[in-house]
This record gives C-alpha cells, structure tokens and sequence, in this order.
C-alpha cells in the first residue's frame, strides 16, 4: 500500500461507521441512536437475525440478545455495511431480552490481504486520540481509544473500540460505541467484537469469490473514503 493510500484508509477507517458508510446510511443510525437506547423510536421493522453483504461473501449476526437493524443495512455486490444493536432495543420490546446496550458498526469492502491491515498504534495516530490498549493476533486487530466516541449518538462514551480483519479475502471493519460508563466502553468491548467476529467467521461462506486486482489507489482507500 502507497503512503498516500494508507493515511486515506487510516482517516477513513477512524470514521468509517456509520460516516462513510454507503448511501447515506449514518442519518439513518444516528437519527434512530437515542430513541433506541431510550427505548423509543415509534414504529420500525423487525429487526433481522442475519444479513448476507457483499455478494453474499460475508454473512453477518449479532451475538445473543443482539440483531441486525433492517433500516441500516447497505448491501451491494462489493460492500456492505450494518448495525448491530440489542434486539428488544431495536423492536421496541418485541423480540429479545433485555442485554447491555451498544451498537457494533460493521462495514464489508473490496478484497485484500494483511498487509492493508493496520497497526492499533496507526489508528489511534490517525484518530488523534490516545491508544488505551491494542492488540494483533488471529488475523485481528483492535484498538481501544481514548476519545472520539461520544460523537457516535447522545450519551455515548468517549472510549471505543475499532477492529479490522479479512474475512474470505475481503476486509471487515468493526466499530463498537456504548453508553457512558459502560463496561462495553471499556475492557469488555473487545470481547464483543471477538464475538461478532466468530460469528461471521462461522456463518460466512469459507471461500469468497475470485480474488480481484487491487485498485491503483489502495483497496482500503476504497472501502473507507467517502
């Protein structure tokens, strides 16, 4: 990956969910973040236990207690983006039992391999933000910030986390935001993100489709640029 390449991923992937996500999907989330977490929000579909992104190369879902907001989900031929949330939040009480609240952001791209991964120390460079722990390992990385993620909805937490992995040759980020004071915004966030990444590990196909070359600009360049 080109210098030039590389600090537009890093940019993109400090704002990448709901921000940069396609079709305009973060005035979707964020107008509906707090009537969630407040247990509101008026009449909206069932929220979905699964969904297929990508071409149908990855397949995402929440673990227990937590689905897929229908009203979110972008799903195209080479990306695709989603938002996990507690599922008796998101039906207003319908389905689901009560669980921690947070939102896990999800976002599918083109293919790559590990070298468009970044360091947890580059993204929080990147961010402008402290790196309160970080890590590399089983093909995942993840980074914890200081600050940055109370802009995500009201009330949300300045600590949160980010995570990159590929999955089937295609690169999936993961943002995890969670109320103010919450454990999740802490040490327990990256367990969570561990989860919903062995979720997709274990429902996605194991096997993508043909590889594709890589864009002149840089594949990450791609999936996180507005």
């Amino acid at each position: 990956m080109t210098c030039a390449a590389g600090a537009l991923f890093l940019a993109g992937c400090l704002n990448t969910l709901p921000g940069s996500n396609p079709d305009g999907a973060d005035a979707e989330a964020r107008a509906g973040l707090a009537a969630f977490f407040a247990g509101g929000g008026g009449q909206r579909r069932a929220p979905l236990a699964k969904a297929s992104l990508a071409g149908g190369d990855v397949v995402v879902a929440g673990p227990d207690g937590y689905c897929l907001d229908p009203e979110s989900k972008r799903a195209g031929p080479e990306r695709g983006f989603a938002v996990i949330a507690s599922c008796h939040i998101l039906s207003g009480g319908q389905a689901g039992r009560p669980v921690a609240p947070v939102l896990v952001t999800v976002t599918v791209g083109p293919r790559g391999d590990t070298t468009d991964l970044p360091t947890p120390q580059a993204l929080a460079q990147a961010a402008g933000s402290e790196l309160l722990d970080g890590d590399t390992r089983r093909g995942r990385v993840t980074a914890h910030l200081s600050s940055g993620g109370d802009t995500m909805f009201e009330g949300s937490d300045p600590r949160y986390w980010r995570a990159a992995f590929l999955q089937g040759g295609r690169l999936v980020g993961l943002a995890l935001y969670a109320p103010r004071g919450s454990a999740l915004a802490g040490d327990r966030g990256e367990a969570m993100l561990g989860r919903v990444r062995d979720n997709i590990s274990r429902l996605s196909p194991k096997e993508a489709g043909a590889a594709q070359p890589k864009p002149a600009n840089g594949m990450l360049g791609r999936l996180f640029n507005r």
